[in-house]
C-alpha cells in the first residue's frame, strides 16, 4: 500500500535521508508542508492531507472532520514526540528542580545586572519529591532523583507496584502526596480527569513552601490558582516548561513574569538525540502500517 506521507512534524527532516532506502523500497514519498506556522490548522490539513496514506504529526488540528475527509486513504497518524524523549525530559526536570532549590537563574540574572549578592537556597537531601505520574518520564525522574538523597513518593491512577519496590518509592493518594512533598513534579497525560489537577483546592493542600515543576502538559495546572498561591507565599516557586496556551497569551504574562517562576518554552524534549529518536520511531510505525502490519504503539483508547 505505497503512497504519500504528510510530515507536519519537522523533526522528520532530521532522519528522512537515513530512512530513504526503506521508504523508496516501500514506495513512500514523504512530503513536508510549505506553511509558515509549524502547527497546522484544520483548514490547512483539509487542504494538504487528502490522498495521504499516513501523517507524521505534531499537535496539529486532526479533528474528526479532517479524519473523515481523508478516509479511507489515511491509515495512520503517527505522533512524533510523545513518550519517546523520556531521558531528556527527565534530565530537564532535574535541572529545573535544582534551579528552583538554589535559585540559579535568579542569581545569574542578578549577577549579569551588576548586582553582587547571595540568595539563600535549600538542600535537596532529606527533602521529599512527589512524582505525579509514573510512566516512562516519571520513572526516569525517580532514578535521577535518588542520588540526591530525596525521599520519593508518587501518585498514579495505575500504580506500578513492582517498579515502586525496586525504586524504593511509596505510592500515596494525591492529597497525601501534596501534603508531604517539598517538590511536586508533574508527569501525567492531559485528560478530562487530569485537567487542573493542581487547582485552588489541591494547591491549598500542598505543603507550605512547596515547589512545583511541570514538564508534562499545561492543562494540568490552573494557572490563575498557581499565581495566587505564589503571591500568597504558600507555593515558594514554580518551574514551568508547558502552559495552558502556547505560545502564552497576554493573560498569562503575570505568571510567566513572576519572580518566583522559571518559565521555559516547551523545550524539555528538544535535545537533538530525542528529536531524532522520536522521528525515527514515527517513521518506523509508518513503514509497518503501509506494509500491512499493525502499529507497535497504538493509542490504547483506539484499540
Amino acid at each position: 500500500m505505497p503512497g504519500r506521507v504528510l510530515a507536519t512534524a519537522r523533526n522528520v527532516a532530521m532522519v528522512v535521508e537515513e530512512y530513504r532506502p526503506r521508504l523508496d523500497e516501500a514506495g513512500i514519498e514523504v512530503v513536508f508542508p510549505d506553511v509558515p506556522d509549524p502547527t497546522l490548522s484544520e483548514a490547512e490539513l483539509l487542504r494538504l492531507l487528502p490522498g495521504s496514506v499516513a501523517a507524521v504529526a505534531m499537535p496539529d488540528a486532526y479533528t474528526a472532520r479532517v479524519i473523515e475527509a481523508c478516509s479511507p486513504d489515511l491509515k495512520l497518524i503517527a505522533r512524533s514526540g510523545v513518550g519517546y524523549d523520556s531521558i531528556d525530559v527527565a534530565d530537564f526536570t532535574l535541572g529545573l528542580i535544582l534551579d528552583l532549590a538554589r535559585s540559579i537563574s535568579r542569581i545569574n540574572d542578578q549577577t549579569k545586572a551588576g548586582k553582587w549578592g547571595r540568595i539563600a537556597g535549600i538542600e535537596l537531601r532529606g527533602k521529599t519529591l512527589g512524582i505525579v505520574g509514573t510512566g516512562r518520564v516519571g520513572r526516569e525522574v525517580a532514578a535521577r532523583a535518588t542520588p540526591f538523597g530525596l525521599r520519593l513518593v508518587a501518585y498514579d491512577l495505575f500504580p506500578n507496584d513492582e517498579w515502586a519496590r525496586r525504586a524504593g518509592l511509596t505510592y500515596l493518594p494525591l492529597e497525601g502526596l501534596l501534603a508531604e512533598a517539598d517538590v511536586v513534579t508533574l508527569h501525567a497525560p492531559s485528560t478530562p480527569e487530569t485537567r487542573h489537577l493542581l487547582s485552588a483546592k489541591t494547591l491549598a493542600a500542598c505543603k507550605q513552601g512547596a515547589l512545583v515543576v511541570n514538564t508534562a502538559r499545561g492543562e494540568l495546572i490552573d494557572e490563575g490558582a498557581l499565581l495566587a498561591a505564589l503571591e500568597s507565599g504558600h507555593i515558594a516557586g514554580a518551574a514551568l516548561d508547558v502552559f495552558e496556551a502556547e505560545p502564552p497569551a497576554e493573560r498569562q504574562r503575570p505568571l510567566i513574569a513572576h519572580p518566583k517562576v522559571i518559565a521555559t518554552s516547551h523545550c524539555a524534549g528538544a535535545a537533538v538525540e530525542a528529536q531524532r529518536r522520536a522521528a525515527g520511531m514515527a517513521l518506523d510505525e509508518v513503514l509497518r502500517v503501509v506494509q500491512g502490519q499493525p502499529p507497535r504503539f497504538p493509542v490504547p483508547e483506539l484499540t
